[in-house]
């Protein structure tokens, strides 16, 4: 077995495996490129795989509002950029359920993908491998979810502010 891409190594996602583990990872993932520009991920498609940006940056967007009378389409609205190293999409590696965001190239990118039933295989070959990436999944997600709710106290109060209601 070679020695995994040294960049795994700086992913939050794989903190905690040991160097066997992560050969057996990085015998699954799949390497890819996206142009700056490009969508990586969109906004309701069925998710069925995560992705490590290894190189590259990247915003995620939300529609904001719907399709106007006139045609005009909803307004992309930019939520959060992110540069190399990260991971995103995990939440289609646990269950197949639309994407909650597009993710698009802010410039050239390079991908490490894994597939849901890549990953199935190896949570299912190793315990120990299993448990470190679903808490490292968890806690990615459980900071997601704090940087939310920071944000949606924000919006809260600027509301109330806004309106009067102090």
């Amino acid at each position: 077995m070679t020695a995994p891409p040294p960049e795994l190594a700086a992913i939050p996602l794989f903190r905690g495996l040991s160097e066997a583990q992560m050969r057996v990872v990085s015998g699954v993932l799949r390497r890819g490129r996206a142009k700056a520009g490009e969508a990586i991920v969109s906004e309701g498609d069925i998710g069925r795989s995560l992705f490590v940006l290894v190189h590259g940056s990247v915003e995620t967007t939300k529609l904001m509002g719907v399709i106007g009378a006139d045609g005009s389409a909803p307004r992309q609205k930019v939520l959060v950029r992110m540069s190399a190293p990260q991971s995103f999409g995990e939440i289609g590696l646990l269950e197949e359920s639309p994407r909650s965001a597009t993710v698009r190239a802010a410039t050239d990118c390079e991908l490490l993908e894994m597939r849901r039933e890549d990953f199935e295989k190896l949570v299912s070959s190793d315990v120990h491998l299993a448990y470190v990436l679903v808490r490292n999944i968890a806690s990615s997600l459980i900071q997601r979810l704090r940087r939310t709710d920071r944000d949606m106290v924000k919006l809260t109060v600027a509301l109330s502010i806004a309106l009067g209601n102090r």
